[in-house]
């Protein structure tokens, strides 16, 4: 059975050869909790700029966390997306990367995502993707 990683790394690849354009407006959220749905993901990401084109949550065999990679309608989304990832990392326990970043296994451990001072996300900091 494959795992999580293998599957988004498959599906990733897939919308790159259909879209060559796809990973400069793509991210991926890792560890989130099984039970969120694709709609509380949307809705945390709608605000950023462009909004959400399209996300797709995958649970392959995963009984405690899901991932699910966030397709924006700009590519400023995903800036803003990734701008905010430490925020968002220290508040929810999820980590956000780049789709390239992570087809490049360039994963942020846990310990990393914790110890990113907050205050390089000041700009960000109720910023379109900030919870509503």
């Amino acid at each position: 059975m494959q795992n999580n990683t293998s599957i988004m790394k498959a599906r990733l690849n897939e919308e790159k050869e259909k879209d060559p354009e796809f990973l400069k407006r793509a991210i991926c959220v890792l560890e989130l909790p099984f039970v969120v749905d694709e709609q509380q993901v949307g809705n945390f990401f709608k605000k950023c700029d462009g909004g959400v084109k399209r996300l797709e949550i995958i649970r392959s065999g995963a009984l405690v966390f899901s991932a699910a990679f966030v397709e924006f309608n700009k590519q400023k989304g995903k800036k803003k997306a990734i701008e905010l990832s430490e925020k968002v990392g220290q508040e929810y326990d999820v980590i956000i990367l780049s789709a390239e970043d992570f087809l490049e296994d360039k994963i942020p451990t846990r310990r990393e995502v914790s110890k990113t001072p907050q205050s390089k996300s000041q700009n960000g900091a109720g910023g379109p993707c900030k919870n509503q």
